[in-house]
């Protein structure tokens, strides 16, 4: 599947109409996803990681408008640099009240623009529409570009009826051509014969998912606008790491995170907001036979609740409380497996990516007949929310600012207002267990094979399109531990010190404040890389010994529970980070477990 993203400015809602006719074109040929970006919310990354990018914008005094060249000249640090954009196809597209409006200045802009990138410029292809007595103002490509596609749109038409469909039409062509210069470029056009099964190779997966089931390499696309991934294939690619976390879907404040482990992660964690977290069906008849065990405590460390859940099970880690997934007694040892004898588990986490207050109206219930799952250790009891996603009807599960999570069971149809991302828990073709939908604002999704499924939208605010995570593995945020030679201890930074106790732990002093309990290291490498990965934004996170981070407050800091904390300083905070981990991590620790 090659992707191609549509970046375009649009001042009066009509150059946005020919980019929806680019993106559509690029979506009606088969093996080709086209992203919708407007110029002022522009993923860099997602760019990046695109087969082409076409450029739009309206012809403004026969340039390119400002907004957009703001665009281009921000390109020059976050693209150009770097050389992110090089080798990939591009193309162009501009509209203007006049017929002529000198957009074909436009149009040079944005090539020499791309040759600047050292991008591959697709034309548009098409003859000149319109040339002769018998042509007309339907004519395919009726303006004569042929450098890019043109569009005229009177200046007191509304977008609705302007630019004329023949202009639309043109944009059409423009993106199908793109797709499949595209799917050439990338070496996946397809044959019109299917290859021989010796010829079919299935597809690489990380060991540890063997006993996962995935969805068939040939399924029928949905229609219209809608994009898919399937978590189970994001997640089982061979190179990512143990506690892989990747951001899949944004809404407002509100993101999905899809993570995979074959261990629990044994630290305690103080978000920044409401966190729903929701182990998810993979197929491995083992692991659904697994319980986990949520531990809920009071700042001080004091357990307030303890939650077991199951496959299916969606949990509330509410704000203000820590949670531990799990917790080991001393030596806090890790587990030992045999060659070839892991497993992981794949979950969800649905919080917010800024510190966002808990909704007073939140639900807050446990499903009946699972009341002995949760227990208090103190009055009044912590929020519990245990809802069974196999046994509830629809309804609300959840809120992170207008943000909604919502339980649908057969829905007829699927249409947010504003649009979402639907996530199938059960179902049937043309959708699979783990499937991630994006619904772009105004559409409907048939429910046709639908059957539980996780809605996250807000009435108020439209998703963010599908981030870079769908294609491309995001690289570590520093070289993994086993990638690098091992640092050294004693390390710290300023009055923080980590001493080595022995191969399995070490001891932290505070200035004059004295020193902690014995601390394991392979935890503690765990808990840093989890740091880094989330660009040091989580709230608090604490580890045995007492070893805590917090970010509350918008100040980066590192210390232990008791003694105190030293800040980080915001420019060098991820070195640091990274320096400590490679000094405590205990000798053969690996973030890529097998």
């Amino acid at each position: 599947m090659v992707q191609i993203a549509v970046v375009f400015h649009s001042e009066k809602g009509h150059t946005r109409v020919v980019a929806e006719a680019v993106a559509q074109g690029v979506d009606d040929v088969e093996g080709a996803q086209a992203t919708l970006m407007a110029v002022a919310t522009v993923d860099w990354p997602l760019l990046a990681a695109c087969d082409a990018i076409i450029f739009g914008c309206p012809t403004f005094m026969g340039s390119v408008s400002a907004a957009f060249k703001a665009f281009m000249e921000a390109s020059s640090s976050r693209a150009w640099a770097g050389q992110a954009w090089k080798d990939k196809l591009a193309a162009g597209f501009t509209n203007s009240a006049g017929h002529s409006g000198d957009k074909l200045n436009t149009l040079v802009q944005l090539a020499v623009f791309a040759a600047q990138h050292g991008m591959l410029w697709i034309g548009l292809g098409l003859p000149p529409g319109n040339n002769s007595s018998r042509g007309s103002r339907d004519d395919l490509n009726r303006l004569a570009s042929f450098l890019g596609a043109m569009a005229q749109s009177n200046v007191d038409e509304d977008p609705s009826t302007a630019p004329p469909r023949s202009d639309r039409r043109t944009a059409h062509a423009l993106g199908e051509r793109v797709a499949g210069a595209a799917l050439r470029w990338a070496g996946a056009a397809r044959s019109d014969k299917p290859p021989p099964p010796s010829a079919a190779a299935s597809p690489r997966r990380h060991p540890t998912t063997a006993h996962w089931r995935f969805p068939p390499a040939e399924r029928p696309r949905l229609p219209g606008r809608f994009r898919r991934c399937n978590l189970r294939t994001l997640l089982a690619r061979p190179q990512r790491f143990e506690h892989h976390l990747l951001v899949v879907a944004q809404v407002g404040s509100a993101q999905l995170e899809a993570i995979t482990a074959s261990e629990p992660l044994y630290f305690a964690h103080a978000n920044i907001s409401d966190e729903y977290s929701l182990n998810l069906e993979t197929g491995d008849p083992l692991l659904g036979a697994l319980r986990f065990l949520t531990l809920l405590s009071d700042p001080d460390g004091t357990d307030a609740g303890r939650i077991r859940s199951g496959l299916g099970d969606l949990v509330l880690h509410p704000q203000g409380l820590l949670h531990w997934p799990g917790r080991l007694r001393a030596p806090w040892q890790p587990f030992a497996f045999g060659p070839g004898m892991r497993r992981c588990g794949l979950s969800i986490v649905v919080c917010a990516d800024q510190p966002t207050p808990a909704a007073y109206d939140r639900p807050l219930f446990v499903t009946a007949g699972r009341e002995a799952d949760v227990k208090s250790y103190r009055g009044p009891p912590p929020p519990f929310l245990l809802a069974a996603t196999s046994a509830e009807g629809p309804r609300l599960l959840g809120r992170i600012g207008t943000t909604r999570l919502e339980l649908l069971v057969a829905p007829q149809q699927v249409a947010p207002a504003c649009g979402g991302y639907l996530l199938v828990l059960a179902g049937e073709e043309p959708h699979f267990p783990g499937d991630l939908v994006y619904l772009p604002p105004g559409v409907v999704l048939p429910g046709q094979g639908l059957g539980r499924c996780l809605l996250l939208s807000s009435p108020t605010t439209p998703p963010t399109p599908p981030p870079a995570s769908w294609i491309r593995l995001p690289e570590p945020p520093f070289a993994v531990y086993e990638s690098a030679a091992a640092g050294r201890l004693p390390v710290g930074c300023g009055d923080l010190q980590l001493q080595a106790v022995d191969g399995q732990h070490v001891r932290a002093l505070l200035g004059k404040q004295g020193c902690s309990a014995p601390i394991p290291r392979y935890w503690l490498a765990r808990m840093l890389f989890r740091i880094a990965l989330h660009g040091g934004r989580l709230g608090y996170l604490e580890t045995y010994g007492g070893l805590c981070y917090d970010d509350r407050g918008g100040v980066r800091r590192l210390g232990v529970r008791g003694l105190g904390e030293v800040e980080l300083p915001a420019e060098t905070w991820l070195q640091s980070i990274a320096e400590i981990y490679r000094a405590v991590a205990p000798e053969g620790y690996r973030e890529r477990l097998e």
